[in-house]
């Protein structure tokens, strides 16, 4: 499992992750073969070094922004919206989506994803998007099944009629 202290989280509430073998399990325990012993965190950048302090917003990882571009961009995927490409915010979309996808319960999602409330949560929950687009293809079919004569009567032609 993967431990946030209290100190380190949003709402100062310690958070555990459990993680699955198979997955991301076996990427940590690569990572944690030979970790550093002056550091604390599980990924390191480039000014991780002995005696060096680790930044308090991005642990050794230096600029996680420039590192998030960087790894998107090795991946040949676009970065950032004004591109069309990923944010990393918004891999939490996807995660809370996955989650509930996949059946896991909403409170044992919560529980991973670290939301406090489930309204926060099913704001992060984008949906069977391909379900939704199969709603608005039937509805599309059914405006253009409709007659095309309007049927908004003036006033005028209501006292007459």
């Amino acid at each position: 499992m993967v431990a946030w202290p209290a100190e380190e989280c949003k709402r100062e509430e310690p958070h555990v992750v459990p993680l699955e073998t198979g997955g991301t399990l076996d990427i940590v325990q690569r990572l944690m073969a030979s970790p550093p012993p002056w550091c604390p965190y599980l990924f390191h950048g480039p000014r991780c070094a002995p005696g060096r302090k680790p930044s308090k917003r991005y642990g050794c990882a230096g600029d996680f922004k420039k590192a998030w571009a960087s790894a998107c961009k090795q991946a040949g995927f676009p970065v950032g919206r004004k591109q069309g490409g990923y944010t990393f915010h918004h891999t939490r979309n996807s995660a809370v989506t996955n989650l509930v996808a996949s059946g896991m319960r909403e409170g044992d999602a919560m529980k991973v994803t670290g939301h406090p409330t489930a309204h926060v949560f099913r704001h992060y929950d984008i949906g069977d998007v391909e379900a939704l687009r199969d709603k608005l293809a039937r509805r599309r079919e059914y405006v253009a099944g409709r007659p095309s004569r309007s049927t908004v009567t003036s006033l005028a032609e209501r006292r007459s009629a």
